[in-house]
């Protein structure tokens, strides 16, 4: 059984509450003191390693933990070592170690940079641990308050985590969901090892994640090949998630939450054929949560895009009220609501959860099927594009990302250079219809502001003969696009 832990955030309204209820006769209190050593240019950090020196309820340890990700799975390797009471990492049982359980390339790294390690920050915690017995599972919930300090500044910390100690994946996520709901819970997958490190390197706001590499198996059924997707998504959307929650986030967070919400759509519509355990609600939350994060993205794209170029051609200054202050909260409240934490608890289920009907169906055929069929139907838009209102064009820009988006999917089972050329082909047209509708967007961000100020008739002037410009060459890419050598064929 793969082991499973979610950390959530809690309210400071509700932490009270929370803290009294894991005070249970199982509860177990421990005293946690941890620092963190690296050198001052992070060598150990940038190959994921740690180095940690923790005094637990008196008992002094020394860890070195070497953490990969490959794919959906983590390989964690911990090494403890009895140590004084002094501050001071001592590499010599790591040099010294009989079993091998350090990998040698880790043992000589640290062997390096011996002589260069210092304290980076440090972590002072009171940690309530409670078992619970859950229908037939077993769930360890650990509740954490206390400090991380970093350099002279602290961050207060109040998180709960639930683990999966023994049972199935389904009784962890029906035994966190209504906590989530009672006490206002929300999903932060941000490790105060994470968060140490980049406040250590005075880094203040979490860089954006973006999409991961993902590879599928040939002889992977569909169902496990959608589950392999989904956690694909998952991957790029959490980081992001968190950090607009946290309120730590800047546009490129917000675009790529969209893109990742983007992904998730494209392929629970483009395979929606490939698993029974497709729940049809989650696409109807993706699209009000996609919806939510728009305000936000129009107007990035307006101050961003669009206004340099109206400067750029010496366009009237205009006088555009700054977004305001509550859409950021707005953004920020979309990723902790509870119809957002039952979303991802329910993508994360069936991401992780056991596959045990093997489905027959020969994955390449149905790809070839599901690709075929949207190719086809834009090469019908790509030969109607200017009869088309405007609404179909914006389905067929929809279109071209989520055929885009299917083809990363699943371009590992592929040759490379012909997905790469047929990429290639489809890039312009997405680019090309992305402008069309970026004018679009723009004309009716401006037009409320004509009875106030004249100058916007200029700025909507230009955007009427650029948006002409980009709908001729929209259709020209389309055509050629069309024609593109499809590589599943």
């Amino acid at each position: 059984m793969q082991e499973i832990e979610l950390k959530f955030q809690i309210p400071i309204d509700k932490r009270e509450l929370i803290f009294k209820a894991l005070q249970r006769k199982s509860v177990q209190h421990k005293s946690i003191e941890t620092l963190y050593f690296d050198n001052i240019q992070f060598d150990l950090f940038q190959h994921a390693i740690l180095l940690k020196q923790r005094l637990e309820n008196k008992q002094s340890t020394q860890i070195v933990k070497i953490v990969s990700d490959h794919s959906s799975k983590k390989f964690h390797i911990k090494h403890n070592i009895t140590c004084d009471e002094n501050h001071i990492f001592n590499t010599h049982d790591f040099k010294d170690d009989q079993n091998n359980k350090i990998p040698k390339h880790v043992r000589k790294l640290i062997a390096d940079i011996e002589q260069q390690l210092l304290m980076q920050f440090q972590t002072k915690l009171e940690r309530s641990t409670t078992l619970f017995n859950f229908q037939n599972s077993q769930i360890e919930v650990e509740l954490d308050r206390g400090f991380l300090n970093v350099h002279k500044d602290q961050i207060e910390i109040y998180a709960v985590k639930f683990k999966l100690k023994q049972g199935t994946i389904q009784d962890l996520m029906s035994f966190i969901l209504p906590r989530v709901k009672r006490y206002g819970l929300w999903l932060d997958i941000l490790s105060k090892t994470q968060q140490g490190f980049h406040l250590a390197q005075n880094i203040q706001q979490i860089p954006a994640q973006l999409q991961m590499p993902l590879n599928l198996d040939k002889n992977d059924s569909t169902e496990i090949a959608l589950k392999k997707v989904i956690h694909n998504c998952l991957q790029h959307l959490l980081p992001n998630s968190t950090a607009i929650a946290s309120q730590q986030f800047n546009s490129e967070h917000v675009h790529q939450a969209r893109v990742a919400i983007r992904r998730l759509r494209s392929a629970l519509k483009t395979f929606d054929n490939w698993s029974q355990n497709i729940d049809l609600t989650w696409q109807t939350e993706l699209t009000h949560l996609f919806r939510d994060l728009g305000t936000s993205r129009d107007w990035s794209m307006l101050y961003e895009e669009i206004l340099p170029q109206l400067e750029a051609v010496d366009a009237p200054q205009l006088q555009l009220k700054a977004q305001p202050q509550h859409e950021n909260h707005k953004i920020s409240d979309a990723f902790k609501t509870l119809n957002f934490a039952s979303l991802v608890l329910s993508l994360i289920q069936f991401s992780q959860q056991e596959t045990h009907a093997q489905s027959t169906k020969s994955i390449e055929k149905s790809i070839a099927k599901n690709l075929e069929k949207l190719h086809r139907s834009i090469q019908f838009d790509a030969e109607h594009y200017l009869d088309l209102e405007i609404e179909a064009r914006h389905r067929t820009r929809k279109r071209l990302k989520r055929l885009r988006y299917s083809i990363e999917f699943v371009s590992s089972l592929y040759d490379p250079n012909a997905v790469k050329s047929y990429l290639k082909m489809l890039k312009p047209a997405q680019e090309s219809l992305g402008k069309y509708n970026d004018f679009i967007v723009a004309e009716n961000l401006l037009q409320p502001y004509i009875p106030t100020q004249p100058e916007v008739w200029f700025a909507l002037g230009w955007l009427a003969a650029e948006k002409q410009k980009a709908l001729l060459k929209s259709q020209q890419d389309l055509l050629n696009f069309a024609q593109a050598k499809r590589f599943w064929k």
